[in-house]
């Protein structure tokens, strides 16, 4: 019978990781064609997206979001993703804020740690280039999990504090100096 349970729970652990994963593969994918203008219908898409700004019915994304969509796309093929578009909210923390990030970041179906992060202060950026705005700062001692797939040298941290998150360029997680690794 213990057999059954852990079997049972492992299952369950990994239905709610497709879920969470769903959510946030059709969150990012969904976001480029709100940028370009896209008029949503399903409940999901309108409790989510504002559509007073829409000016089309079927958006096309700007050609240097092609990459986000396309890897989203993949990947959602590949975790079997049906998003259940009747419903009204979705899985993900501090939503709004990312609305506001500049480059998207695309969740990743693997997750590693730094544990007690022991390198200098980090700011943390809305765009994956310094000018962009400062959106967060991570801190000596913060714990950083990697849950994003990083893209063209940068890495994006959702710090759960505030709605602090945001890109940097950071090295590779076995270079940073950490208290522990985990993943």
């Amino acid at each position: 019978m213990r057999c059954l349970a852990v079997i049972f729970s492992l299952l369950w652990a990994g239905a709610a990781q497709a879920v969470k994963i769903c959510d946030e593969l059709w969150f990012t994918g969904n976001l480029v064609f709100d940028h370009a203008g896209q008029r949503f219908q399903s409940p999901l898409g309108r409790a989510i997206f504002d559509n007073s700004d829409c000016l089309v019915g079927n958006a096309e994304p700007d050609p240097s979001e092609a990459e986000i969509v396309a890897l989203v796309r993949t990947m959602e093929a590949e975790w079997g993703c049906d998003v259940d578009t009747t419903r009204t909210s979705l899985r993900i923390r501090n939503i709004a804020q990312r609305m506001a990030m500049i480059d998207l970041p695309i969740a990743d179906d693997f997750e590693s740690m730094c544990i007690g992060y022991r390198g200098p202060a980090i700011e943390l950026h809305t765009g994956r280039h310094a000018s962009a705005p400062v959106s967060g700062v991570i801190q000596p001692s913060d714990d950083l999990t990697y849950v994003f797939i990083p893209m063209h040298g940068c890495t994006f941290f959702d710090l759960g504090r505030n709605g602090e998150m945001g890109w940097c360029a950071i090295p590779e997680l076995s270079d940073l100096k950490c208290d522990s690794l985990s993943g």
